[in-house]
């Protein structure tokens, strides 16, 4: 693969993410993935087998993380905060469901 077909690959992979993260679901889909990543915990355990496993983990999701920078250093920050906006809505709702089940 010549030089300007894998800047076209890419390009077209980053085309992808974004098309992902144009719609709710996509974005809902790519936080799960990095929830699964575990970024956020401590990967040692005590044992070099499940610290190593999750060090593996943890670098695909800053690896995804990356990709987002490279698309707009806002993107994930952005994410975050879509994500949080998106469950207080869902919170809300189950309230208003649990609110109006209570009132029949």
């Amino acid at each position: 693969m010549t030089g300007e077909e894998q800047k076209r690959e890419w390009q077209d992979t980053l085309d992808a993410f974004k098309a992902v993260l144009a719609t709710p679901q996509g974005k809902r889909v790519l936080f799960w993935v990095l929830e699964q990543a575990a970024i956020y915990r401590d990967a040692y355990s005590g044992e070099s087998a499940p610290t190593n496993y999750m060090l593996g983990q943890q670098a695909i999701g800053r690896r995804l993380i990356g990709v987002l920078d490279e698309i707009d250093p806002r993107t994930y920050p952005r994410l975050l905060l879509d994500m949080a906006d998106l469950k207080a809505m869902e919170r809300a709702a189950m309230a208003q469901d649990e609110e109006d089940d209570d009132e029949a």
